[in-house]
């Protein structure tokens, strides 16, 4: 006796929502999204491309520059540029890694209450909704906060619509 094989209805009507759904990850429509701009939530993963590091980001509308949590800063010389070392550890596998980077400059931050610090400037390479930007971000002891990664305007820009009522819209992401 032959076996046959048959597919029902909500089987079929099952793999094409998991298809459409794969085919539209990372990217959400919005009707004031304006082409080429991908609505993301107020947390995104963010991948660290050359530290092979992935992690939840707040992003922030209102901060002109994005910011790493970095510890350990020391700045050194290589070849006669400027240069910059620093640890990162991601605070849910605890592993830790010692990063070097070119410094891009420093920036004089102020922040409410407090006295003004000078933080580095380096330039990294990211993935955020399968977007890979090379940009800028400030090294800072963020450990008080509860996002590692600050995602600013200077990425934001020209690439990303913010609906703050969203969380993980890229990748689905488990922030504890």
């Amino acid at each position: 006796m032959k076996k046959t094989s048959f597919v029902t209805v909500p089987m079929l009507i099952a793999v094409s929502v998991a298809i459409l759904c794969a085919s539209c990850a990372g990217s959400r429509p919005h009707p004031d999204a304006p082409p080429g701009r991908q609505v993301i939530g107020e947390v995104e993963p963010v991948t660290l491309v050359k530290a092979g590091v992935t992690l939840p980001a707040r992003i922030d509308t209102g901060a002109t520059t994005s910011s790493l949590d970095a510890t350990n800063i020391k700045n050194f010389e290589r070849d006669g540029k400027k240069w910059v070392r620093f640890t990162l550890t991601d605070r849910k596998s605890k592993e830790a890694r010692e990063l070097e980077r070119k410094l891009s400059r420093t920036v004089k931050i102020t922040s409410h209450g407090k006295k003004s610090q000078g933080r580095p400037v380096i330039k990294m390479k990211i993935m955020l909704g399968g977007v890979e930007l090379y940009k800028e971000f400030t090294l800072t002891d963020r450990s008080e906060f509860t996002y590692q990664i600050l995602i600013g305007r200077n990425v934001l820009e020209g690439e990303f619509i913010v609906d703050v009522t969203l969380k993980n819209v890229t990748t689905p992401m488990d922030e504890e």
